[in-house]
């Protein structure tokens, strides 16, 4: 029998090819997953890479991009031959320029921006400043949570003259609770370390009073814990039931406006710790800022101070179980006792 021709297994393989209509590509930050597509002629296998995955990291074998962070990356895909087809170029690329997105704010201040005196704050850290004229949409009264009336070293304690804060005041100024309980420990003693002298008596208005002592109310219901212990007596201060004024205003993350049914601060929200019973100086400074005040809470949908006496944390000056209150009606300040006696309470708390 003869011997017959030899079969090529291989016949000659037909040309691919790859590409991509698109070879620039401009994105934000804040942009989603997105696919560039390619164009490829034959069967051969592509896989892609990413020049600079902190910008934009890609998918192996689809190609979807993710968008990682600000900056220019070069997406290339690569073919390999297959049994039928060849490649003559094995690569195809874009770039992708991707710009850092400006984040989206309730207010018209963001975050980081110095706040002012009048200045409306949202739960996003951002503000926007109150006039007479301004407006806000239901979203932001929804996510109102103080209006700064404070701003200087002027509140510091002691000696401190350097610390610069700015302060807010909660939107929430009702209450009608006891300072604290007949029970508490703090109720009948004189706590010296939270005493905020005022250069009037109680019942004189007086545009030029001055404070001195402890200004700063933040950590006056540690203080007088601090006191306690240092006094031999039993720190009940964690005991929330004695101290029903200074936990309306430590528990401030809790409380709702009028008749919504969550709070404004939102879980994990860093505003969720911080709001304290201010000081006689602090509550004082709101009584100066009380018209702006007042008209920018109400904007917010929430009960302006109106006439409202509200507890300070100042100890009594002279008085063991007396505690300062103030009437934001007149500006003078009262002196009921500590237990038996209610009153509003408002918080304040420190930004940035």
């Amino acid at each position: 029998m003869g011997t017959g021709g030899s079969i090529d297994k291989n016949p000659e393989k037909i040309a691919g090819s790859i590409s991509y209509a698109t070879t620039a590509v401009e994105k934000a930050t804040a942009d989603a997953a997105f696919t560039n597509a390619l164009t490829k002629t034959g069967d051969g296998t592509v896989t892609y890479t990413s020049s600079d995955t902190a910008v934009a990291e890609v998918a192996e074998k689809t190609g979807e991009v993710t968008i990682v962070g600000a900056g220019t990356a070069t997406i290339t895909a690569t073919v390999t031959d297959s049994d039928t087809y060849t490649y003559a170029v094995k690569t195809a690329t874009y770039t992708i320029t991707v710009t850092q997105a400006t984040p989206s704010y309730i207010g018209s201040k963001a975050p980081s921006e110095a706040k002012a005196v009048g200045d409306i704050v949202f739960n996003d850290g951002s503000a926007t400043p109150y006039s007479a004229d301004l407006t806000l949409t239901d979203a932001q009264k929804a996510a109102a949570i103080s209006v700064i009336f404070y701003a200087g070293t002027g509140l510091n304690s002691g000696d401190d003259t350097t610390t610069s804060r700015t302060l807010g005041v909660g939107l929430d100024n009702t209450g009608l609770l006891e300072w604290c309980t007949s029970s508490a420990n703090a109720d009948s003693i004189s706590i010296t370390t939270i005493l905020c002298h005022s250069n009037t008596s109680a019942n004189i208005v007086n545009s030029n009073m001055t404070f001195t002592g402890d200004r700063n109310g933040s950590d006056n219901l540690k203080q007088i814990s601090d006191f306690l212990k240092a006094n031999s007596l039993t720190d009940d201060t964690e005991t929330e039931a004695k101290y029903p004024a200074f936990y309306f205003a430590k528990n401030y993350k809790e409380k709702k406006i009028g008749s919504e049914t969550a709070s404004r601060i939102p879980a994990g929200s860093e505003y969720e710790s911080g709001w304290y019973m201010p000081s006689l100086a602090e509550i004082r400074q709101i009584w100066e800022s009380k018209d702006t005040v007042d008209a920018a809470i109400a904007l917010c949908g929430a009960s302006p101070f109106g006439d409202k006496w509200c507890w300070t944390s100042s100890q009594h000056p002279t008085v063991a179980n007396k505690a300062c209150t103030f009437c934001f009606q007149t500006g003078q300040w009262g002196e009921p006792p500590k237990s038996g006696h209610t009153d509003s309470v408002c918080v304040v708390r420190a930004f940035n």
